[in-house]
């Protein structure tokens, strides 16, 4: 069974699948890109503090998050999905 968390290994991966706070990571790489939340919001044409109050949370939805990727030029979905693969294929 893969999600068989009676098996310590596997609850603890999923644990830090769960880690993930997306919106860390967003704000990281508009620092990096040397980019303002302002600039952000611009480009996607949205308001910077409804914008501001998503990336607070660790979860966004998966429409903003493929908005905010191809306006940075990031795949932020393989975030999720090296941590997935790591929980599923790595015994």
């Amino acid at each position: 069974m893969l999600w068989n968390f009676d098996n310590n290994i596997c609850k603890q991966k999923f644990m830090e699948f769960q880690k993930i706070h997306i919106g860390e990571e967003i704000n990281k790489v508009l620092h990096n890109q040397q980019r303002s939340l302002n600039w952000l919001a611009d480009e996607m044409g949205c308001d910077r503090s409804n914008l501001r109050k998503k990336l607070e949370k660790p979860h966004i939805c998966c429409l903003l998050l493929h908005r905010i990727s191809v306006v940075l030029r990031v795949d932020f979905f393989s975030y999720y999905s090296k941590s997935l693969s790591f929980i599923l294929y790595d015994e």
